[in-house]
């Protein structure tokens, strides 16, 4: 009798009022925080996708047997990169169940059709046009009432929300609610049953402008949005597999065709992971890095993209490089849309007239000097055999030697680095408090070490080229030109060398410029045992671990993968199947590009005029192995986390103040 007597008196206190309506500030508080914080995303679902990637790494963490200073450490180092493995992985996250459903083509091909960018214009003018996306009116942030007290019945009432006293939306006091907040300024947002006194609290929204300008390693090169898809099909000289659509239809897929710029850029992952981490904040993401781009011809002036078009007759095919027009420099990009007004250009240096700018800018990610100095030559001198012709060699360029690559460093890449950084300084608000450039705010990213198996060693070569240099990891990266490529321990080793060389060097002009150096790429040995001839011996016969290519036919010895002819062909796929077993994405013990696997994840063709595949000249180019000797998204994402590591806290500072 007496629990009977007790539901009738809640009902009637419910009933008439005689329970608190009022939100006592003591018993309930304002929750909040951007819905969807980083912009370049128009779909809140896709950055939701992220940040639900990172929570589960998170839980991965905490459930590791190691004390709470190393969980912290794991966090700090390699929040991009667990996420990235919840993202790609064919098993569920950190366990070896496979996956039910599965994208072989890679997380970043569900984000088509879900960017502000727009690849047409080459403009972020896909969510309400350039000056809106560059400099938001307002940002959607999720309210929500927590209660503070225990046994608080506040789920029956309707609660009404506020935005500087107007009402905006109704909705049970227990679930949560979206408002359009203003930006800057922000707002006061107050929360209540209707007719009774509400709670409030002055929201602000810290919003940062994150500007990616560089070259390949920063664009994503070698990692497509949407990999190529090959078919069952063969290529009749070398068996090798052929496209599922063998034109422009079946080509990989970029964010910016031109500069193959794509997701898994480490500028990107870096800016993504800061929103992620930020939930009261927001990030704007401006990327302009382009494959091929060095400091005079990229950033500040126009270049040739990594795409080529055919030039002449089938009969004796060549092609040459897209190259840019005046104004297609990364510089004017930024400026096209940083600028309310048309930028121009004061004795060769890209300005905003009357410093006419929608906003200033709070960070630049930069990762540049390589094609100063011949990067790609000596990584040619390195894997082209000897004798290889002077035709052939052009594809890069020119190949150089360490010799002169030194050279370059010593003669080249201080006088490039002062030239960018008194463009940045007359072309870019970058501020940190007073309108006074700060060079703290330029990033300069350092450029990995590549060379090395999954000893940490440099990658085992024989000492020349011999008929046995097919039974070294390094040249079996290298099926897809064989007969072109090919490495020596000396050669490799002198190589490494240079790169450590220029790791310092880069280092100590960055200090001279004031910029910062996240160069814990290199100084941690990130990619040690992650090269591209690394292989886990515990899963070295699975399909995501060979590195050689897959044929139709057999092959001469057991690294080998084709032969060169019909005769004594099996007729099936080896070592793996092209349609079934090509996982571009599929995490590996290398972070780093091989020949083959930018073949089986790019495959680039020449185009002609008319849009077609010119199939001759493509053979006769490397073109279709663009994108090899760069890191994957294993190690974009990799890099992203080490530039995170030195900068984490000049973003909370930066976040600390009011915008």
């Amino acid at each position: 009798m007496t629990k009977v007597f007790s539901v009738l008196a809640v009902l009637w206190a419910i009933s008439t009022g005689a329970f608190a309506q009022t939100l006592n500030a003591a018993d309930f508080q304002i929750e909040w925080q951007v819905s969807n914080r980083f912009r370049l995303f128009s779909d809140e679902g896709f950055f939701q996708r992220h940040e639900q990637a990172w929570s589960q790494y998170l839980i991965h963490v905490g459930e590791q047997a190691v004390s709470e200073d190393q969980k912290q450490l794991l966090v700090d180092a390699a929040s991009v990169l667990g996420s990235e493995h919840v993202l790609n992985d064919r098993y569920i996250a950190f366990s070896r169940i496979l996956r039910a459903k599965f994208d072989w083509r890679g997380w970043a091909a569900g984000g088509e059709g879900k960017l502000c960018w727009n690849p047409e214009t080459r403009l972020h003018d896909l969510c309400g046009g350039v000056g809106d996306y560059v400099n938001p009116k307002s940002h959607v942030i999720d309210v929500s009432l927590r209660p503070l007290t225990a046994n608080t019945l506040f789920k029956e009432y309707i609660c009404e929300w506020r935005v500087d006293d107007v009402a905006v939306t109704s909705s049970p006091c227990d679930a949560p609610a979206k408002v359009q907040l203003p930006y800057p300024g922000g707002a006061n947002i107050s929360v209540g049953v209707v007719g009774e006194q509400p709670i409030s609290l002055n929201v602000r929204v810290r919003d940062l402008l994150i500007v990616g300008l560089g070259d390949s390693f920063a664009s994503g090169e070698g990692n497509p949005d949407v990999p190529v898809e090959f078919g069952p099909g063969k290529r009749h000289q070398n068996l090798y597999p052929r496209r599922l659509n063998n034109d422009v239809s079946g080509s990989a897929q970029w964010i910016d065709r031109l500069c193959h710029r794509s997701l898994y850029g480490h500028q990107l992952r870096a800016a993504l992971q800061v929103a992620i981490e930020n939930p009261r904040s927001a990030v704007t993401f401006l990327g302009y890095s382009c494959s091929g781009a060095s400091v005079s011809n990229g950033i500040l002036g126009p270049q040739e993209y990594v795409e080529r078009v055919a030039t002449s007759s089938a009969a004796n095919p060549a092609s040459r490089f897209v190259a840019g027009g005046d104004k297609d420099s990364q510089i004017h990009w930024l400026l096209r849309e940083l600028c309310s007004v048309k930028p121009e250009q004061v004795d060769e240096l890209w300005t905003c007239p009357g410093k006419q700018y929608r906003r200033s800018v709070d960070y630049v990610f930069l990762s540049i000097g390589g094609n100063d100095i011949g990067f790609s030559n000596v990584v040619a001198w390195a894997t082209l055999r000897e004798g290889t012709s002077a035709t052939l060699a052009k594809f890069f360029g020119a190949t150089v030697p360490p010799k002169q690559f030194a050279e370059n460093m010593r003669d080249v890449l201080p006088g490039a680095y002062a030239q960018l950084a008194k463009a940045l300084e007359v072309a870019i608000p970058l501020y940190s408090g007073d309108p006074v450039f700060d060079p703290s705010r330029v990033v300069l990213t350092s450029y990995p070490d590549m060379l090395v198996d999954e000893t940490g060693s440099v990658c085992e070569a024989g000492d020349s080229e011999s008929e046995n240099e097919d039974q070294f990891r390094a040249n079996q990266s290298m099926d897809v030109f064989s007969s072109w490529l090919a490495t020596t321990s000396g050669r490799l080793n002198a190589v490494h060398e240079q790169l450590s060389t220029l790791h310092a060097r880069m280092r100590d002009l960055a200090g001279d410029q004031g910029w910062t150096f996240a160069g814990r790429v290199h100084e941690s040995r990130i990619f040690t045992a992650r090269g591209f001839c690394a292989q886990n011996p515990k899963h070295i016969s699975e399909p995501t671990e060979v590195l050689m290519m897959p044929c139709w036919g057999k092959a001469d010895r057991p690294t080998q993968t084709c032969e060169s002819s019909w005769s004594g062909k099996i007729r099936e796929w080896r070592p793996y199947d092209p349609v079934t077993q090509n996982y571009p994405y599929a995490l590996r013990q290398r972070w780093v590009r091989t020949f083959n696997d930018a073949y089986m994840a790019v495959n680039e063709k020449v185009m002609t005029k008319s849009g077609h595949i010119d199939e001759k000249a493509s053979a006769q180019t490397f073109i279709e192995t663009t994108g090899a000797m760069h890191p994957n998204a294993e190690g974009q994402a990799a890099m992203a986390d080490a530039i995170l590591m030195d900068i984490r806290g000049s973003i909370a500072e930066a976040l600390s103040k009011n915008p």
